[in-house]
């Protein structure tokens, strides 16, 4: 039986975030349900999981937050 490979959480929410995104589920300026909600959804136990996966997306700009307001969606269209 060959070996299966693992991915990490965190991996799995940001494909699944960014396909939201991709798809315009989740459009520009859309807040990002809380850490805890995504755990759930997500079904992972750890809601550091979520931050983890939150953080790179907010590293590489396709999501900004606002102390105490929450994560959002980068209107990534160009300025004009």
């Amino acid at each position: 039986m060959p070996a299966q490979r693992f991915e990490p959480h965190y991996r799995r929410i940001i494909a699944d975030i960014r396909q939201r995104i991709a798809s315009g589920e989740w459009p520009p300026g859309h807040k990002l349900p809380s850490t805890k909600a995504l755990a759930d959804l997500y079904e992972v136990g750890s809601q550091s999981t979520v931050r983890q996966a939150i953080t790179i997306l907010i590293e590489t700009g396709e999501l900004y937050g606002h102390q105490g307001l929450g994560v959002f969606v980068t209107d990534r269209s160009p300025t004009t």
